[in-house]
């Protein structure tokens, strides 16, 4: 079984063609690496695949269906940078991203519960993001992508 097909993917940015008929099949369970050189297009079909923009032309279907606003909740996706609010507090924000990802709030706290004490980072819970390491940071990007088990 396919568990992320793209068909023909195209995308445009002004002058720039990033994506020029993308089509690729990743088979469930399998590991899958977008490498190339920068410009080659990799973060816009990222970007695609996450719906954070969509494609000029063509399809992306995820486990045989076409993508739609439903699959975000089926999706982990971790950029180098994720752009957690650096004046919120840890624990307020990882609730925030759980619900964002259709977990409710009870949910989210256990599940927050088994990575905190996973990652022993429960002093966290009420620091700023800022008050953090980079690394430090990291874990709790981590843990954003990961707690709603895409």
């Amino acid at each position: 079984m396919t568990i992320l097909e793209t068909r023909n993917i195209v995308k445009q940015y002004a002058q720039h063609r990033a994506l020029d008929d993308v089509s690729l099949s990743v088979p469930k369970g399998s590991i899958f690496g977008l490498l190339g050189p920068n410009g080659a297009g990799k973060t816009s079909l990222i970007r695609i695949i996450n719906q954070i923009t969509g494609p000029d032309s063509g399809e992306v279907f995820l486990a045989g269906e076409p993508l739609s606003p439903e699959h975000i909740k089926r999706i982990g996706y971790l950029p180098e940078e994720r752009g957690l609010y650096k004046k919120m507090k840890v624990g307020e924000q990882l609730l925030y991203l759980a619900q964002l990802k259709g977990l409710s709030e009870r949910q989210a706290m256990e599940k927050l519960k088994i990575w905190f004490t996973k990652f022993d980072i429960k002093p966290w819970w009420e620091k700023t993001v800022e008050d953090l390491s980079k690394g430090m940071q990291q874990k709790v990007q981590f843990v954003a992508t990961v707690m709603h088990e895409p």
